[in-house]
């Protein structure tokens, strides 16, 4: 596992934590907007692929702080040895 490039991993899944959230925010203001103005009702988990975007943003930030515990990890055990 020391060898394994676990920056660019953090890296990479904080990006897509990032937009992630980013759209799933802009999502739900856009839609709860719409169903304001037509009287409907609005639940950001109302579609399939709104709680899949959910999901995916929250498996994607824990294997960000993974990433970045375990860069942590082997960059200490860099400067003790």
């Amino acid at each position: 596992m020391k060898k394994l490039p676990w920056g660019i991993f953090a890296g990479i899944s904080g990006m897509l934590v990032f937009f992630l959230t980013f759209g799933f925010v802009a999502v739900y203001i856009v839609l709860s907007a719409i169903a304001a103005q037509t009287n409907s009702d609005f639940s950001p988990f109302q579609n399939w692929w709104q709680t899949l975007m959910f999901v995916f943003d929250i498996i994607f930030f824990l294997i960000l702080a993974f990433s970045i515990f375990m860069y942590v990890v082997r960059e200490k055990s860099k400067k003790k040895g």
